[in-house]
């Protein structure tokens, strides 16, 4: 429900999961650590709705694989 209490708090942490990414992806020189940190949220947000969805963890593998290859990919450019 709109004005909830629980999704203020819900917002706060994910953008405090998000600001830590981007800390993390930063001092690794990747290029774009918002942008990145972000996309690994879509990515990890994703695979656990899909795991309770379809009760199937691997899902989990799936975007672990497709994180690394995104933060790999965004490295690369930086060089």
């Amino acid at each position: 429900m709109p004005g909830h209490p629980a999704r203020a708090v819900a917002r706060r942490h994910k953008a405090e999961v998000e600001r830590w990414y981007a800390e993390v992806l930063a001092k690794a020189r990747v290029k774009s650590p918002l942008e990145c940190s972000r996309q690994i949220a879509l990515l990890t947000e994703g695979a656990a709705a899909l795991i309770l969805i379809h009760g199937d963890r691997s899902y989990a593998d799936t975007a672990a694989r497709a994180a690394k290859r995104l933060v790999r990919d965004a490295k690369s450019k930086n060089q």
